[in-house]
């Protein structure tokens, strides 16, 4: 029988809703369009594409943002700590390794797995169309590297989350047991090649309507060199499907030499906290509000900058279905009302979860490599409240510098609420607000796109619409450092940061800046499992115990310390860093699908976390 796909599907992707896996497989023909006489056109095909890319940002939506893989990565990693309230009990959870409950992620699998199955269609029904319909043969070969881009990306979502999973590559419904390392990684690479030989060369760095957060073949090219490292460190394999170390280096030096992407001046421009809305730049107020970017005259780079390869892109096309980024309210601020206030200008009302660990801001500002004088230290981390004397009386370390306060000494948060609270916040992806006119006694607007002409939204849990950046230019140099063990990338990295360049290339190194660089952009987790497979738990447990945190108020006694049971250490031996597969996904595959080493039911009780359950 003829299966039905709905055209709706597709038209409402172009407004990035939240359709999911029943609306895709609902029989009912609403627009009289199947697979029989869907798609036709070049344009069918375009919003074939346009339905894979949807599923990118819906995975930051409010109440998907804590299940992407960069707020996992970011909780789970040594940099920070879960945090939030005693009801945050997900970003506890990943701290840890343990599960909040037993369907922690369902959205997420769920989400990935349609982007692979709309992907899955168009690279079964695309090919079919014949090339009189497209402007040209690149159009068409465009189209269809994208969707092998994004399958291989999704793949990638799911392998680094879960580790094995039933690998789909056709749009019928199959139940189907888990694929083997081997085989993931394999089809992974197969369809980065494909994706490598069909987008033409030309489709680089660009700003060009209509291209704007398209996936190019340099795209796929450094998401190869990522997979890679991670595939054969973490795994200990020579290669990754038949693509060697030469290989990866050559596609490396192809992004850095040939694709038009490259560093912007300062780093902290990338970040949008530097608008020129909410520093005053944009309204020549910028003396009068003195916000920390102000004062160092930075301006933002805005979305899609040379410098992000591949990332997640949202519309500004006013509050469509929640369409938006929210990573910052999962990670930014937080008062009584979980609102924004004046008191919190320049950032935005959030839950403060995934706090920033006082150890690695005290390796950063005492490291003599780095240190204060990096200028992407109080760019990345920003210290509120009692944070000066905090950091500078021995309680939690002496490196604050003397003399200076903290940016937002006069914030004091939601003290009765906050639980692992560090007075240290991740300024990356932070909600940033607004003064109407820019003017100290006008309206707080709760996010700074509010005042962007006809976006009218001023919700902090929408609002945001600031690109979520995958790989970064700055990336692909230190991958390239790190396979020829050159210091090249690593010292241009470190001049535009404000620091003098290195002699030569060494591990540690490299290490460091990549850990400095990218933290808080879910980067630093796999960084460590790819080096040290075995013992990354080992690292992150070292890392956390002892440090300062608060607890609803109060000073931790004793600092940071494990949840009753098997430490951080034992449980990421036991999961090697992965999830737990929902178990109603296993349940409906009737035992064809097996859980996650590690989460098995037998011992599950012993992983599981739940509200109010911090060891403080």
């Amino acid at each position: 029988m003829k299966k039905i796909f709905t055209y709706i599907v597709f038209a409402l992707a172009l407004v990035a809703t939240g359709c999911d896996m029943d609306s895709i497989l609902d029989s009912t023909n609403y627009d009289k369009k199947d697979t029989g006489n869907f798609p036709q056109t070049a344009a069918d095909a375009d919003q074939i594409l346009t339905g894979v890319y949807n599923r990118l940002p819906r995975m930051y939506q409010e109440s998907y943002a804590w299940q992407s893989s960069i707020f996992i990565a970011n909780a789970a990693s040594d940099d920070c700590f879960g945090a939030g309230s005693t009801s945050s009990v997900w970003a506890q959870a990943y701290d840890r390794f343990l599960i909040q409950r037993q369907e922690s992620i369902t959205d997420a699998w769920k989400t990935y797995y349609e982007g692979i199955f709309r992907a899955n269609f168009g690279l079964q029904t695309i090919p079919e169309l014949d090339e009189s319909l497209f402007s040209n043969t690149r159009e068409k070969n465009y189209i269809l590297g994208q969707l092998y881009f994004l399958r291989a990306w999704y793949d990638w979502e799911l392998a680094q989350n879960f580790g094995t999973f039933p690998l789909l590559d056709s749009p019928e419904p199959v139940n189907k047991e888990k694929a083997s390392v081997e085989e993931i990684y394999s089809s992974i690479a197969s369809d980065l090649k494909q994706a490598i030989s069909l987008m033409p060369s030309e489709f680089g760095y660009t700003q060009a309507a209509g291209m704007v957060g398209r996936a190019t073949k340099y795209a796929a090219e450094a998401l190869m060199g990522r997979i890679w490292m991670f595939y054969t460190g973490f795994y200990g394999k020579a290669d990754m499907a038949g693509v060697t170390k030469a290989d990866v280096i050559n596609y490396l030096r192809d992004v850095r030499d040939n694709s038009g992407f490259g560093l912007v001046d300062d780093q902290r421009e990338i970040w949008c906290y530097t608008n020129d809305y909410t520093t005053g730049y944009a309204f020549g107020t910028q003396d009068e509000l003195g916000t920390y970017a102000g004062k160092e005259g930075l301006h933002w780079v805005g979305n899609h900058c040379k410098e992000t390869i591949w990332g997640a892109h949202f519309s500004l096309v006013e509050n469509l279905n929640g369409n938006g980024n929210c990573l910052g309210l999962r990670q930014g601020l937080r008062d009584l009302s979980n609102n924004v206030s004046k008191s919190m200008f320049p950032y935005g009302g959030a839950y403060n979860e995934n706090s920033v660990n006082p150890k690695f801001a005290r390796d950063w500002a005492e490291d003599p490599d780095y240190g204060l004088k990096d200028k992407r230290f109080f760019g990345t981390i920003l210290a509120t409240g009692d944070a000066a004397q905090v950091y500078s009386d021995g309680t939690a370390g002496t490196w604050w510098p003397e003399g200076e306060k903290a940016e937002m000494d006069y914030y004091e948060g939601a003290p009765t609420k906050e639980v692992e609270k560090t007075f240290l916040y991740n300024k990356k992806y932070i909600n940033v607000s607004a003064l109407e006119g820019g003017k100290m006694d006008g309206n707080i607007y709760r996010t700074f796109f509010r005042c962007y002409p006809n976006f009218d939204t001023n919700s902090n849990s929408s609002g945001m619409r600031n690109d979520v950046i995958y790989i970064r230019f700055a990336d692909v140099l230190l991958m390239l450092d790190e396979l020829e063990e050159t210091v090249t990338g690593i010292n241009q990295i470190r001049a535009r940061a404000g620091l003098e360049p290195y002699p030569s290339y060494t591990f540690e190194r490299l290490q460091k800046e990549r850990r400095y660089e990218f933290c808080f952009e879910g980067i630093r987790f796999n960084d460590l499992r790819r080096w040290y497979p075995e013992t990354a738990g080992d690292i992150i447990e070292k890392n956390q115990l002892g440090e300062y945190n608060t607890y609803r108020g109060t000073i931790v006694q004793g600092g940071y310390r494990n949840w009753d049971g098997p430490g951080i250490a034992a449980r990421y031996k036991a999961s090697h860093g992965f999830m737990r597969i929902p178990s109603t996904e296993v349940s409906l595959s009737n035992g064809v699908l097996e859980q996650t080493p590690g989460f098995l039911d037998e011992n599950v009780n012993e992983w599981l976390y739940s509200n109010g359950k911090l060891p403080h």
